[in-house]
């Protein structure tokens, strides 16, 4: 009875509606004549805020009344981009006033109370008062929460409204109980205060106000006073329901879960497409690459990965439950490819000073040449900075090499070799496979043994390179594959002199390294980026010092110590920096290795028996915030 009752009076009231010339005030959302309760979720003039410093979108869920849109309201509906259409009334309410469909938007109806029994008996509950009236709509609004027919009809249309793929609009008959408490869960859900819930709840009564007058000044005076309840909406109504959620469940949120079955995951699609967060947790204290990180984690709350089913949404609704960003600012923009681009920067530095030993040919006659190979390894560690996290690079490899004297003034070397480096810094880790070829000479006018000389030397190498970054917050990992050329080049001039058992090398020079690295898609994670190809120039001033100890006899063979010390100074830009793109979002990325200035030292000692000799050398590195550590093993035969 009830039920035909407010059908009835739903074809009337609209019927003066479409009737009436509406004045309408300009909001966000279109008013439209024919639907006089359409409206955004989001807000009425303006958007909602929201906890954790969010902001209701506009455009996601409407809510209205029955369908019936004079043509121009139907122009209006059909360019706001609705994709999908929930109608949550009874068949027979679906027969009396059939709904115009909007264009393109598919049609499905959820019957939140008819296929209900306790829902049922509300609709044909009887009562001859206002009062009365009041009682059953307040008890209607706790049977929301309480009958399991409706409790199931409802997690169907969270379902539904998670899945859909663009805009949604949800309505009743009147667009306000069956709307009005799916659009408060909803605005809970976006984390809408229950102050502004409560006063969007009520705003029924405005918009509906020209149509509920004429509807009641249609009716006998008696019946006008009993039935008026029902036709708008008071506080009480749906603090009945929220009321019910508390005594029942305890919270919002168990009443979600509980109660409606809804998972964690479709409880975050709704927020990641209700809300945009206008700051993430601590990211206004971040700097640097954590900085670039967090404001690419926001930029993609507006792409496709925000409000779906993505590792994305999942993490970044978590991360504002949980009041932190995780870590994954500092992951996510790929820092590990341009630590790797500044170690290999510096890789030429490291091939000569595994090769020096045997560079200069100063040992050699004439026309001899020595056959030679040497082990290296080293470790270099950075600590993390304000503009970027941590890194650690190691280093092993081998080459093998002929030198050779061609006159008194004038020898030559060149080397084949293979480095296998391995990059770690910010999550990610980096695999750098270099072979290479160098080759140099030493020209001295006065003789090799003494006095002013000339060094000179290059180097090219093919670069196998992969990568993998575990991102943290269940994101994944993103690796990628890619290749290029490494070259370098040094010019020197140094003199050579014995003092007191001594012989010295002093020497000043240039240095400029050659990094061409091919861009890459990474893959493996919502968040693998698009890595650009890396493309620099290292120039360096560079100053050695080398002394050789005299000879130490040990039976039958003869010991040479030796020590050198070195200073590097980066010429123009020192910071290397990689950039990546995701979604068309751009990020850019600062090495760890920022230091203008290094310095080494190592020790040395050969042993020598006839035309085999062999040796190893320790040595330490540092300058800034970077530590670390070389050694190798080396032998030659003179022939």
């Amino acid at each position: 009875m009830f039920q035909r009752l407010l059908c009835s009076l739903s074809v009337l009231s609209l019927s003066i509606a479409a009737a009436q010339a509406a004045d309408s005030t300009a909001l966000d959302t279109p008013r439209l004549a024919g639907i006089d309760n359409f409206r955004d979720i989001a807000g009425t003039t303006t958007a909602y805020a929201t906890a954790h410093d969010g902001t209701m979108r506009a455009g996601v869920f409407y809510r209205s009344n029955a369908l019936t849109p004079t043509a121009a309201d139907l122009a209006t509906l059909n360019g706001l981009g609705i994709k999908a259409i929930y109608d949550l009334r009874t068949p027979s309410e679906i027969a009396a006033t059939p709904d115009t469909l909007i264009s393109g938007a598919t049609y499905q109806n959820i019957d939140i109370i008819g296929s209900t029994t306790s829902g049922s008996n509300i609709t044909n509950i009887s009562f001859s008062s206002a009062a009365d009236a009041i009682a059953m709509m307040q008890e209607t609004n706790r049977a929301f929460v309480s009958d399991a027919g409706m409790r199931s009809q409802f997690s169907v249309l969270f379902n539904e409204l998670a899945a859909v793929d663009g805009a949604a609009l949800f309505h009743c008959t009147a667009g306000k109980d069956r709307t009005g408490w799916t659009a408060a869960v909803l605005q809970s859900i976006a984390g809408v205060d229950s102050a502004t819930t409560m006063s969007n709840y009520l705003a029924t009564n405005d918009y509906t106000a020209a149509r509920v007058a004429a509807t009641l000044k249609a009716l006998p005076p008696s019946m006008a006073a009993i039935y008026a309840p029902l036709l708008g909406v008071e506080a009480s109504y749906l603090q009945a329901g929220l009321d019910q959620v508390t005594a029942q469940y305890g919270s919002m949120d168990n009443y979600l879960k509980q109660g409606l079955g809804l998972s964690q995951a479709t409880i975050y699609v709704l927020r990641g497409k209700m809300v945009e967060y206008n700051s993430l947790p601590g990211q206004a204290g971040l700097i640097g690459n954590a900085a670039a990180g967090a404001q690419l984690l926001q930029q993609l709350q507006n792409s496709n990965l925000s409000g779906t089913y993505s590792a994305y949404n999942y993490y970044l609704q978590s991360a504002i439950d949980a009041g932190s960003l995780g870590g994954v600012e500092s992951t996510v923009g790929g820092q590990v490819h341009a630590d790797a681009a500044s170690y290999l920067l510096r890789q030429d530095n490291l091939i000569a000073q595994a090769a020096a030993p045997y560079a200069s040919g100063t040992e050699l006659k004439v026309g001899q040449y020595r056959l030679w190979t040497t082990a290296l390894a080293g470790y270099l560690g950075t600590d993390g900075s304000s503009q970027a996290a941590s890194s650690n690079e190691h280093s092993q490899g081998l080459m093998v090499g002929l030198t050779q004297r061609f006159s008194e003034q004038l020898s030559a070397h060149a080397g084949f070799g293979y480095s296998r480096g391995s990059v770690g810094g910010a999550g990610g880790e980096a695999d750098t496979d270099l072979t290479f070829f160098t080759v140099g000479t030493r020209f001295a006018p006065d003789g090799l043994e003494r006095g002013l000389f000339l060094e000179a030397a290059a180097s090219a190498g093919y670069l196998d390179y992969a990568s993998k970054r575990e991102l943290g917050g269940g994101l994944g990992t993103a690796k990628g594959d890619s290749h290029g050329n490494l070259a370098g080049a040094s010019l020197a001039l140094g003199y050579r002199v014995p003092v007191s058992g001594v012989i010295l090398e002093p020497s000043l020079g240039v240095r400029v390294s050659r990094l061409d690295l091919a861009g890459f898609q990474e893959k493996g994670s919502e968040l693998a980026l698009d890595v650009d190809s890396i493309q620099q120039t290292r120039r360096s001033a560079v100053a050695n010092l080398n002394a050789a100890f005299a000879p130490v006899p040990l039976g039958a063979w003869q010991l040479v110590p030796g020590a050198r010390v070195g200073y590097e100074h980066v010429l123009g830009e020192h910071q290397v920096d990689s950039e990546g793109h995701l979604l068309g979002l751009d990020i850019e990325q600062r090495a760890a290795f920022d230091n203008r200035d290094q310095f080494s030292g190592a020790v040395n000692v050969m042993a020598s028996l006839g035309a085999l000799s062999v040796g190893a050398e320790v040595g330490a590195m540092g300058g800034g915030d970077s530590h670390g550590f070389s050694g190798g093993l080396k032998a030659s035969y003179l022939f």
